[in-house]
């Protein structure tokens, strides 16, 4: 009996909102010749009134409309050339990583997430791995997992499975303990059958064995990638078949896993194996018996106490001596030997459980990628050609040839209509130099200005040399950095990013106007270069078992994205502080610092930052922050390069707050607004412009060197054992601090922490609280210390549980020491921050 399906109410909305569509355009393009041309000819009919064309050739109105239409629509057909055909290369291939361009096995799977992700990473990545479990119980991001392996490898599985899931770990998350390896707990298997047919006994007791120890075992099946998207029985998207992590060893199904969690073994289930064996005809008992587990009730447990039950290939004759086979009812012998070494081949070279841990590692990609056709760069043919003979051949009614003058004006009007037409050839050819992802931003239009090889006489008509022509007119109209940002967008939009810079624009203090907009255009392109990692590691965190500071390789995303949009120079985990020691220089206090007091003088005349001799002074300063700091002590004799006060240097970054010059000083107005400072020259022959020029540039290039910041995870900090009385425990669930210094001029704004909040809110995992802390000189210096110390402590640590050495008593004190110590800054800062929160609200 069917159930009646009730009739949608028309009047009532729909539940689920139909999908976004854009109409298909049907019928001739509107813009195309032929219509652009009817719509020219209606128009010219309306016009002319009873006067018109019999339509003829030589009717110089029609055909040169007909020009004009072709000339207008001609770039609409180079765009329907194959998009392959542009972007190929002379080498005949489209170089996809130049053109920003990721294959889809590269961009479609994601990093482990879930615990069926976790599960078949490990699977994938560790030797000899046959079953893992893996869980976060309590739901904290404490992760649980235990695993078994093959007995040859058992020892080192745990080291391994540690391994790669701190290679995969996720922001705010960790291993509550070492993968544990579980035990193996052997049954061995009971028979009482009948079989019949032409099989041979001894193949039809080793395929059932073969097929009983895999449900026993519930080993994984893998399929590759290719098998996958060609399976007959199901319609696998591509999108579906690179779903999850990237496996070197083949996908592992979530039926194949969901079968190891299946708490007990049922005999009944390998009854009905044993029944789809061919030559099997009934079973009179099938069961299986471990020592110390109770089998009455028609099962075992599949798992236990850090054990799981494995099925015990028959080796040895008694094994198989109790086993009751009968053909017609009437009990059969069986080859005995020739069954064991039947057994002994399967379980090593077919189905076995070692054959998942053996398969061939997948190189390359299954997947093809389009390709096209190179299309070299054609000379460009005048329309003067296609034009009627008449055109080409003009002469008034006498029979003598016009004069030279006139032929100069109509090929000076042709060229005004074939211009467009060589640009817009230009443009098509141009377009993978466009679409690229290279470092310098070169022009982002192509230009072919006409000459003499396409109409005769062209050259006599410019006004100097068609180089100039195009230098002058085209060239210097093309803002290469605009459009060619606009292109990255458009590339960022294929995957579904942007990078919005509206919010960072104005904080470009330590770049020149042009330099600034330089350094954004960068800032996109990263991003779009490191687009496979900011998005599929999106949440991912750092290995801390390796080094992490000054390694590009090992910062989680999110800084890496964060510091992207903020448009800081460096954007992988490093400390901060040390740039200044390196260069010997070092900060005074916010509040030891000299105050600026000074008045400004009646009249003003403030030096010029930004003159043409700004290059030579800034190439004598040389290339690092050390010889800049020589030559502005050499400048300001007075200045203290172990103690420069913070608010100078923060003032000293704004071109428009250098106030006066005279001959023996610069006049430097304070950022807050209290007054000025008057740094006074070595001698009264230092030029007070060009000592502007250097206290702007050092003061730019030693905070733009200095910023940046550290991501703290709160689950990282939790005591190894106990708990920590003066902590609460929501401090560790899911949150994470990410340090910036407060001394820089950016970081003294107000205005540019909230960018800093919005934008790690924004881009951070939605269950991640996340907060910032600003530190100044001193405390980041002290929380630095801390924070390298404890991050070398964590590696050693990792490196000792893992090892037999015995060291492992050692390095858990000395983590746990400085974890207390960097617990303990943080929490006391995140606390002043509190409580000043408090005492603005009221």
């Amino acid at each position: 009996m069917g159930t009646a399906v009730p009739t949608p109410d028309p009047a009532k909305p729909s539940a689920r909102p139909s999908p976004a569509q854009i109409a298909r355009h049907r019928g001739d393009d509107p813009f195309a010749y032929g219509a652009l041309r009817d719509r020219a000819l209606s128009s010219l009919q309306a016009l002319s009134g009873e006067w018109w064309t019999d339509f003829n050739y030589h009717d110089p109105g029609v055909t040169l409309l007909d020009a004009l239409c072709y000339a207008l629509t001609e770039n609409l057909f180079g765009a329907q050339q194959p998009l392959v055909d542009l972007l190929a290369a002379p080498d005949g291939r489209i170089h996809y990583r130049r053109l920003g361009l990721r294959a889809a096995e590269e961009i479609l799977p994601c990093r482990p997430c879930t615990s069926m992700d976790y599960m078949r990473w490990l699977l994938d990545r560790v030797p000899g791995a046959l079953q893992v479990h893996a869980s976060s119980p309590n739901g904290d991001g404490l992760w649980r997992m235990d695993l078994e392996a093959l007995t040859a490898l058992a020892e080192t599985a745990s080291a391994a499975a540690a391994r790669a899931y701190w290679a995969q770990r996720n922001l705010g998350e960790d291993l509550a303990a070492l993968p544990s390896v579980l035990q193996p707990r052997w049954c061995t298997l009971q028979l009482n059958l009948s079989i019949e047919g032409a099989r041979t006994p001894e193949d039809i007791l080793a395929e059932l064995v073969a097929r009983c120890a895999e449900h026993v075992d519930a080993a994984p099946r893998r399929l590759s990638l290719m098998a996958r998207l060609l399976a007959q029985d199901a319609a696998v998207a591509l999108a579906d078949a690179l779903d999850g992590p990237r496996m070197r060893q083949g996908w592992i199904d979530t039926d194949s896993l969901e079968r190891d969690l299946e708490s007990r073994v049922y005999f009944g289930d390998l009854a009905r194996i044993a029944l789809s064996v061919e030559g099997v005809l009934e079973v009179g008992d099938i069961s299986l018996s471990a020592e110390g587990l109770d089998g009455s009730a028609g099962a075992l447990p599949r798992h236990g106490d850090a054990w799981v039950l494995r099925l015990r290939w028959p080796d040895q004759p008694e094994a198989v001596a109790a086993w009751q086979i009968k053909r017609r009812g009437v009990p059969i012998g069986i080859a005995q030997d020739a069954l064991l070494q039947r057994l002994d081949d399967l379980r090593r070279n077919v189905d076995g459980r070692a054959a998942a841990d053996s398969a061939p590692s997948a190189t390359g990609s299954p997947l093809t990628r389009p390709q096209g056709d190179y299309l070299p760069p054609a000379a460009y043919v005048s329309l003067l050609n296609q034009l009627p003979q008449i055109y080409r051949e003009r002469a008034d009614l006498t029979g003598m040839p016009i004069h030279a003058a006139e032929v100069a004006q109509w090929h000076a009007y042709l060229a005004l209509l074939e211009q467009w037409l060589a640009h817009g050839d230009a443009q098509t050819q141009h377009l993978r130099k466009l679409y690229t992802v290279v470092g310098k931003p070169a022009a982002s239009y192509a230009w072919q200005v006409l000459g003499d090889e396409h109409i005769a006489g062209l050259d006599a008509l410019y006004n100097g040399n068609r180089e100039q022509v195009r230098d002058n007119v085209f060239a210097s109209a093309d803002d290469a950095l605009e459009r060619r940002g606009r292109v990255l967008d458009h590339l960022l939009a294929l995957y579904g990013e942007g990078c919005w810079q509206g919010s960072i624009r104005p904080f470009g203090w330590y770049f020149g106007a042009e330099a600034w907009r330089l350094h954004l255009f960068e800032q996109k392109r990263q991003m779009l270069l490191r687009i496979a990692t900011l998005t599929r590691d999106r949440h991912g965190a750092i290995d801390y078992s390796r080094r992490s500071l000054g390694r590009r390789g090992n910062t989680s995303a999110l800084q890496q994205r964060a510091s992207l949009l903020l448009a800081c120079k460096h954007h992988h985990s490093r400390l901060l502080m040390p740039a200044m020691s390196e260069a010997q220089i070092g900060l005074a206090t916010e509040t030891d610092g000299p105050a600026a007091t000074e008045a400004l003088p009646s009249k003003t005349q403030p030096p010029v930052l930004w003159s043409p001799r700004r290059h030579r002074m800034v190439d004598s300063m040389g290339k690092d922050l050390a010889s800049a700091a020589r030559v502005l002590a050499m400048h300001f004799p007075e200045l203290d390069l172990r103690a420069l006060p913070p608010a100078l240097l923060r003032s000293a970054v704004h071109a428009e707050r250098y106030k006066h010059m005279d001959a023996g000083a610069v006049w430097l107005a304070s950022d807050d607004k209290g007054g000025c400072w008057r740094l006074r020259l070595r001698s009264t022959r230092v030029s007070p412009e060009a000592a502007a020029i250097c206290l702007h540039e050092f003061a730019c290039r030693l905070q733009l060197e200095c910023e940046g910041m550290h991501l703290i995870e709160h689950v990282l900090l939790r005591p190894l054992s106990g708990s920590d009385p003066d902590i609460p425990d929501d401090f560790y669930r899911y949150r994470v601090t990410a340090v910036f210094p407060a001394w820089t001029a950016r970081g003294h704004s107000a205005s540019f922490r909230r960018v800093a909040m919005e934008t790690l809110t924004l881009n951070a995992p939605a269950h991640l609280r996340v907060q910032t802390l600003w530190l100044d000189a001193a405390a980041m210096t002290r929380f630095e210390r801390s924070y390298a110390a404890w991050l070398e402590a964590k590696q050693t640590h990792c490196a000792a549980v893992l090892s037999p050495s015995g060291e492992h008593a050692v390095a858990a004190r000395r983590l746990e020491d400085w974890t207390r110590l960097l617990r303990w800054l943080l929490w006391r800062h995140l606390d002043a921050v509190r409580t000043d929160d408090v005492r603005g609200s009221a």
